[in-house]
């Protein structure tokens, strides 16, 4: 495999109206929380206002920010990539990646697929992951090709419980647990719903 020489910086979402739904995902959160803010400053509760206005920025950061900063950038020594998987960026050495496999997984609807590079170390762990929800099917092979080590391409869709009967290491946490993954987003959602409704009670 040829590498890439001088360095280059991807940038994912490019190929999304990923605007559009980062709107829509803010939109769900800020009206309410503008009222709750209005009613408690009025009625004289800035702590309250403050905790909630502090909130409705805080999901409008985590909505824009990341999308707006993260990039990968592909060196003669490896690749490092800006908000990905973590805050910050992290580096990744050529050294460390053993090879890379390109599968097409089925999403959770049973009927869309999505392809996904896995970089693997040497026992076979996934040490960077890509999709080509957020990347383009040109970035995933790019990278691919850049760490100059054999990339397997299975183009045969093959369902999430399949790749984690087989290939269960190169998976995230979420995806080896499903349900115990489902659970802990529906308490979570349940319980900032209720603490958004304390908030907004409260402030009345």
């Amino acid at each position: 495999m040829t590498s890439i020489a001088a360095a280059r910086t991807l940038r994912p979402l490019r190929h999304l109206a990923w605007r559009t739904t980062a709107a829509g995902n803010i939109a769900i959160v800020v009206p309410g929380a503008a009222v709750a803010v209005v009613v408690a400053a009025q009625d004289g509760h800035p702590v309250v206002a403050g905790v909630v206005g502090v909130v409705a920025l805080a999901v409008a950061a985590v909505v824009i920010l990341p999308a707006l900063r993260i990039r990968t950038l592909l060196a003669a020594d490896g690749i490092t990539t800006f908000w990905t998987s973590r805050v910050g960026s992290h580096h990744l050495p050529r050294t460390e990646v053993a090879r890379a496999v390109i599968r097409t997984i089925y999403n959770g609807d049973g009927v869309s697929t999505n392809r996904h590079l896995f970089l693997l170390d040497a026992q076979d762990r996934s040490v960077h992951r890509m999709s080509d929800r957020w990347w383009t099917d040109e970035q995933l092979l790019t990278v691919a090709h850049h760490v100059g080590v054999m990339v397997e391409s299975q183009n045969q869709p093959v369902h999430l419980a399949e790749v984690r009967r087989t290939a269960r290491s190169q998976l995230t946490w979420a995806e080896r647990h499903r349900f115990a993954a489902t659970a802990l987003v529906i308490v979570g959602g349940f319980a900032l719903c209720l603490a958004f409704a304390a908030l907004a009670t409260a402030a009345l």
